[in-house]
C-alpha cells in the first residue's frame, strides 16, 4: 500500500516540520506544497532535496541517499530508514531585544526587527535539524532569536557608543552585515535587520554630548570620577565643590538643547571661549571644563579654580595657594 509523506497543515508562521514516519517504501508518493522543500536526512546528514511537486520515490528522486544506502544496505532494500523534513521557503519576521555594552562599558538596551528566509535547503536541514536537533518552528524561533541577540551583543561590545548612538540606521548595517555572513552558514538569508530603538542610562546620555564634541571617553570618566569625589565631600573641606567639577553633566533640558544645535550642524558655533583660560567651552555649560571658570556672565572671572586640586583661588593668583600648581 502506497505511504503519502506531506505537510499539509503547515501555516504561514511556521517554517519547518519533521514527518512523524521515518521509514520509507519504494514507491511512497511525497507530496510537497508549493513553497515548500522537502529534505532527506539519515545519521543527521542531509541529502537529497525534493521541490513542490508529487513525488514517487524512486532512485533517481533521491541518488544521493540512494548510493549512501547501497553502499551499506543495498539501494533495493524496502523500507529504510530516513527522516524527512519539510521547509517553508516563505519570508519570515521576527523581533529581537537585549542589553549590552560598548566599549566604554556604557550600557545598552535595544530591540528591533530581523527579516529571513532558508537560502540552502540542504545545509539549513544539516546545521539546524542535523547538527543541533531543531525539528520545530518553535524551537527554531527560539535558538534563532538568540543567536541574533548573542550575535548583536557581541558586535556591539566592538562599538564606540558615539558610533552606536549617532546614526542608528547605520549601526543596524553595521550589525546586519557581520551578522549575515554567519546566518549563510546555516543556509539563511537575512534579508534585513533593524534597530527600533537602542538607549542608555541617564549617565551616559548626558556624557553622550561631550564625547561627540571630541572629549574622549577616558576624560569623561574622569570628570565623572571626579564629580563623585566632590560630592561626597564637605563645601569646603578641600575647595572641591561638585559645582564645578560636574560641569561635563547638563540637565535634561540642557542635552536637548544640545542635540538640536547639532542636528542643525551648528557644532561649531556652540562653543564659547572661556574668560579665564581662553579654552572652547560648550555655549550651555555652566563652568570651564578646564579651569572651572562660571560662564555666567556676573560671575565671570570672580574665582580661579584650580584645575589640579579643584582648590579655589583669587581670580589673579599665578599659584595654587592649597597644591602650588602654577596657572
Amino acid at each position: 500500500m502506497v505511504e503519502v509523506i506531506e505537510w499539509a497543515t503547515g501555516r504561514g508562521d511556521e517554517i519547518m516540520y519533521r514527518h512523524p514516519r521515518d521509514t520509507i517504501n519504494w514507491g511512497d508518493q511525497v507530496n510537497v506544497m508549493p513553497n515548500q522543500v522537502a529534505v532527506f536526512i539519515k545519521d543527521s546528514i542531509a541529502y537529497d532535496v525534493l521541490k513542490s511537486g508529487r513525488h514517487f520515490m524512486k532512485t533517481k528522486n533521491i541518488p544521493l541517499l540512494t548510493t549512501f544506502l547501497s553502499k551499506i544496505v543495498g539501494f533495493d532494500k524496502s523500507p529504510f530508514n530516513c527522516q524527512v523534513i519539510f521547509l517553508s521557503m516563505s519570508d519570515f519576521q521576527g523581533k529581537f531585544g537585549g542589553r549590552s555594552q560598548t566599549q566604554e562599558l556604557a550600557p545598552l538596551q535595544f530591540f528591533g526587527d530581523y527579516f529571513y528566509k532558508v537560502n540552502d535547503p540542504q545545509k539549513f536541514a544539516f546545521e539546524i535539524a542535523g547538527n543541533r536537533n531543531i525539528f520545530t518552528t518553535a524551537a527554531f524561533n527560539d535558538f534563532f532569536r538568540s543567536f541574533v541577540v548573542e550575535s548583536v551583543i557581541s558586535k556591539l561590545s566592538e562599538k564606540g557608543i558615539v558610533d552606536v548612538m549617532s546614526n542608528l540606521g547605520k549601526t543596524s548595517d553595521f550589525i546586519e552585515k557581520e551578522v549575515k555572513g554567519d546566518l549563510m552558514e546555516m543556509g539563511v538569508n537575512l534579508k534585513n535587520l533593524k534597530f527600533g530603538g537602542i538607549d542608555t542610562t541617564p549617565e551616559y546620555r548626558d556624557r553622550l554630548f561631550w564625547m561627540r564634541s571630541g572629549v574622549s571617553a577616558g576624560q569623561v570618566q574622569q570628570y565623572a570620577g571626579m564629580a563623585q569625589v566632590a560630592d561626597a565631600l564637605p563645601e569646603g573641606g578641600s575647595g572641591l565643590t561638585g559645582a564645578v567639577m560636574v560641569n561635563n553633566l547638563f540637565s535634561r533640558s540642557e542635552i536637548k538643547q544640545a542635540e538640536k544645535i547639532e542636528k542643525k550642524g551648528e557644532v561649531e558655533t556652540a562653543f564659547i571661549e572661556c574668560n579665564q583660560c581662553k579654552n572652547k567651552v560648550s555655549a550651555i555649560a555652566k563652568f570651564c571644563a578646564h579651569c572651572g571658570d562660571p560662564t555666567d556672565d556676573e560671575k565671570k572671572g570672580s574665582v580661579k579654580f584650580c584645575t589640579e586640586c579643584g582648590g579655589k583661588n583669587a581670580p589673579d593668583a599665578k599659584f595654587c595657594g592649597n597644591c602650588g600648581n602654577k596657572y
